[in-house]
């Protein structure tokens, strides 16, 4: 990611983070007064003031629409020609996945349903002493596997950047404070962080992490994949943690299918993942590769539900589309 990239990035999640409260609240308001009905009324309204307002997100959600529109599947996925009103979906698509998200938070995650593809291999790679890394992406609904990990009794452990987060993730933990979830803050330049992996793995833990954007934690420890047309520079980590655990590594997404349905994608991207010194560069690039290709699947199929509202893309044509 360019250094113009990340500063938008940081710049987005920030006032994302600062203008999303409110709505939050209000919208938790009228879900704990009025049920689900008259709170998705909320949604709608909260989503078009973001919408109206958010010049910058308007573009680069067409630039993003328009990668897919490129793509015969993604195109028919689409349903129409990039404009004003796909990305009003974009950003409704967004809105809706935070609303389930507080659903699942506050408790009441009977009102969603969830359809697991590759449970089999799931279960088969998880034991009582053997846990898992999960790479996900912001695609779709990422707290749809802590409602999966609750099912069967198993703890996740969630990797990740708090920073520009705290007071979203304060207010979810406030909603559920018993839930089996639990935040590793990442320690760049430390092997606290990877010890703390190691001990959950073998409590037959999983570990979660999202793999489509860089983090200021990252600091350059990045690849590149090819992506939609363009090339996305990701971060190295989760491959890097699998080579060193040497445990299995899964793609996982969920995504709304409507009516509160999800469709929960468990997929093995490694059962086990060894590679002397010499040869990780390799093997990390490969299993990137790998996430990459299954990320670009889905998206195409489900593409109003990747949410990364500024440009991820580097090079010229990633900069040209975003003017």
């Amino acid at each position: 990611m360019s250094a113009s990239s990340a500063s938008e990035h940081t710049a987005w999640t920030r006032a994302a983070e600062r203008g999303s409260m409110w709505g939050l609240r209000a919208t938790l308001a009228c879900y704990r007064l009025f049920g689900r009905p008259v709170s998705l009324v909320v949604v709608h309204l909260v989503v078009a003031y973001f919408f109206v307002t958010g010049r910058a997100a308007r573009q680069a959600s067409l630039a993003y629409l328009w990668r897919i529109a490129a793509d015969p599947i993604g195109a028919a996925a689409l349903g129409r020609k990039p404009g004003t009103w796909t990305s009003f979906l974009h950003f409704r698509a967004f809105a809706l996945s935070i609303f389930d998200r507080m659903v699942l938070w506050f408790g009441t995650p009977d009102a969603l349903s969830f359809d697991v593809a590759g449970r089999e291999e799931y279960d088969r790679l998880l034991t009582p002493t053997r846990g898992a890394l999960v790479v996900g992406a912001h695609l779709g609904s990422f707290d749809a596997l802590r409602a999966l990990a609750e099912h069967d009794g198993r703890v996740v452990n969630v990797l990740m950047y708090t920073r520009h987060a705290e007071r979203i993730n304060g207010l979810f933990r406030q909603l559920s404070p018993n839930a089996q979830l639990r935040v590793i803050q990442v320690e760049p330049e430390t092997m606290g962080t990877v010890l703390q992996i190691r001990a959950c793995i073998e409590r037959g833990e999983l570990v979660a992490m999202l793999g489509d954007r860089v983090e200021p934690a990252d600091r350059g420890r990045t690849t590149p994949v090819s992506l939609l047309g363009g090339t996305l520079e990701i971060p190295t980590a989760p491959y890097l943690l699998a080579c060193l655990l040497e445990c299995p590594l899964f793609f996982m997404v969920a995504l709304r299918e409507g009516g509160g349905r999800y469709r929960v994608f468990a997929e093995v991207l490694a059962e086990r993942v060894q590679a002397s010194r010499g040869e990780r560069p390799k093997r990390i690039a490969e299993l990137a590769r790998a996430y990459a290709a299954r990320l670009e699947h889905h998206t195409l199929r489900f593409p109003y539900q990747w949410f990364n509202f500024f440009d991820p893309w580097n090079g010229p044509n990633g900069e040209e589309e975003t003017k």
